[in-house]
């Protein structure tokens, strides 16, 4: 077992029996990371380090990692404005944790509509990847991380109970100031607008969220596996290729 202490959300990816362990990582940002935790990462030896931040995030709080990890950072950047759509809906609606939660929903949707180049990126790494580690993370390692840790857990059939129950793991790991360290709206003149609400329901997840991302799917593509195959470009040879790498076969 992995451990990582000075990073929050650190986790194994893995869940069931399917799946191996010490293989697919995911947690929030690594600008926290410490000498101690960066010899452990070292020592793993990663394929790749994703980083699903968008720019001005990163900025905000770069990873922190040895030359020989950044030789295997890759930014895949993933951005829904959450917060500034936040902002703008309360204008709308009030400023109310619902108002907000269905905001989140709509962030989910648009992870799943809007980023299919890097989802496609994400897959082609993991197809590369020559069964050494992965590690995956956003800013709190929670929604983007929290979609891309779905659609790998979903390969293997793995029940849903299972996956939503991982999913939900963070609001124990994760504490809302550590969610929201970094997030700010588009403007300062949104940001004057932030509420202890918009923190709160930005801090969390919640079942809905996933559901929202599994929904979509469902409407739109029928299925994930079709979702992977005509909007992702994957093969079935490909998804076979994926269950045997992180597979316990």
């Amino acid at each position: 077992m992995i451990s990582i202490e000075s990073v929050s959300n650190f986790r194994d990816v893995s869940v069931g029996s399917k799946m191996k362990k010490n293989l697919l990582f995911r947690c929030a940002k690594l600008s926290t990371l410490n000498d101690r935790d960066i010899c452990v990462l070292e020592n793993l030896n990663p394929h790749a380090i994703i980083d699903f931040r968008d720019p001005k995030e990163i900025k905000k709080a770069p990873d922190n990692l040895s030359a020989k990890l950044l030789k295997k950072y890759i930014n895949l950047p993933i951005s829904a404005s959450t917060l500034s759509r936040m902002a703008a809906q309360k204008e709308i609606d009030g400023d109310s944790v619902e108002t907000y939660e269905k905001v989140m929903e709509d962030s989910y949707r648009m992870y799943i509509n809007n980023h299919k180049v890097v989802w496609t990126k994400f897959f082609e790494i993991l197809l590369k990847s020559n069964k050494l580690p992965i590690i995956f993370h956003c800013s709190a390692g929670k929604d983007r991380t929290g979609i891309a840790s779905f659609m790998i857990q979903s390969i293997f059939k793995n029940p849903m109970d299972l996956i939503f129950e991982n999913y939900l793991i963070s609001n124990d790991l994760l504490t809302i100031k550590a969610a929201t360290a970094e997030q700010s709206t588009n403007s300062s003149n949104q940001d004057s607008l932030v509420t202890k609400n918009m923190l709160s329901t930005l801090g969390k997840v919640q079942q809905s969220y996933l559901n929202a991302a599994i929904d979509e799917i469902d409407k739109k593509y029928s299925s994930l596996e079709n979702y992977f195959i005509s909007q992702l470009g994957l093969k079935v040879n490909d998804i076979q290729k994926l269950e045997q790498i992180f597979g316990n076969n």
